[in-house]
């Protein structure tokens, strides 16, 4: 099979397209037939060997997938042979083949098609568990979304303003602002006037950038505030990670004593998808809901950019630009 390997960890320029040998599955393993690829912010960090475990180079990257299941190990009733799948293995999506502990696989019908498919898992995923567990929003209550154009973003603005929240989203240009807006958010700014919109308070904040911008965000909590970091995406530039500025950012987020979250009733909550593979069964089961709201529309995945297998490189470029909204997605 061909796959992409990053042989060094870097910019997008390392991937290396290579001939590779075809992956068999293990017990309580599947391998999946690849017809398209979900790209996530993750599979960049990953490439730059700055994600949690990443594995030492030569690697292949690649969180999510969509194909259809081409065999099975022992012990793996479900999914069968020819089932049409959505798959998180973590690594190793970016080939045409990859195996994958069944527990990370979803079923997906033909009536959604592969790109909307590929676009759902992590997306959808990440921002449900962030919005309905660690945020546990509620009816009226106002939500900050930061890279709210995002894949994630983009997915959680839908979501929030389906439960009854009140959506403030931030997002980088004017042309992002209008998308969220056009998907239901109520006011949307960009990042220098993220302060001045959180006046009167917010009950959650969802943040994928941290950094400078969460003082303001978790000044701005009301009492039972919540905050949820879920990315740091204020260290990543264009084709590397800014180490120095990293090291600032972290810096101007200052330091938390817990004693001042109680007088307060703030929660603050971390969360990376990949760290939590003892929730798979409630995964799947939350994708079940996802994939439900999908099909009779009242959720959409927006897709930015679709590019070949061949121009893989070429997709991780241009996400980690963030010139691209919601998600990007690559065939073969």
């Amino acid at each position: 099979m061909r796959g992409w390997q990053a042989p060094r960890y870097g910019g997008p320029e390392v991937l290396r397209l290579c001939d590779l040998p075809d992956p068999h599955p293990g017990s309580g393993e599947v391998v999946v037939g690849v017809r398209a690829i979900g790209l996530n912010f993750a599979d960049c960090m990953a490439r730059q060997g700055v994600y949690p475990r990443v594995p030492a180079a030569p690697f292949v990257p690649g969180m999510e997938v969509v194909g259809e299941v081409v065999a099975v190990g022992e012990g793996v009733a479900d999914p069968r042979p020819g089932a049409r799948v959505v798959a998180v293995p973590i690594f190793g999506g970016h080939a045409e083949k990859v195996r994958v502990p069944a527990r990370y696989t979803f079923q997906l019908p033909p009536t959604v098609d592969w790109q909307t498919g590929a676009a759902l898992a992590v997306t959808g995923l990440t921002a449900n568990h962030a919005l309905f567990t660690l945020g546990r929003i509620r009816v009226g209550e106002r939500v900050a979304i930061t890279a709210a154009a995002g894949g994630v973003g983009t997915m959680a603005i839908q979501m929030a303003v389906n439960a009854g929240a009140r959506v403030l989203a931030v997002a980088s240009t004017p042309e992002k602002q209008v998308l969220a807006t056009d998907l239901g958010a109520h006011d949307a700014v960009g990042y220098a006037g993220y302060g001045e919109a959180l006046a009167g308070g917010v009950d959650v904040v969802m943040d994928a950038v941290g950094g400078r911008l969460f003082r303001p965000g978790w000044r701005a909590l009301r009492p039972d505030g919540r905050y949820i970091l879920y990315g740091f995406a204020t260290a990543v530039g264009a084709r590397s990670i800014h180490r120095l500025r990293a090291g600032l950012e972290i810096l101007r987020m200052g330091r938390l004593s817990p004693l001042p979250m109680v007088s307060h009733c703030r929660t603050l909550a971390g969360f990376n998808l990949s760290l939590v593979p003892h929730l798979a069964g409630e995964l799947r089961e939350r994708f079940a809901s996802i994939l439900a709201l999908v099909t009779v529309g009242e959720l959409k995945p927006v897709i930015g950019a679709v590019l070949p297998f061949a121009e893989l490189p070429k997709a991780h470029a241009l996400l980690q630009s963030r010139r691209t909204t919601g998600k990007v997605v690559v065939e073969l």
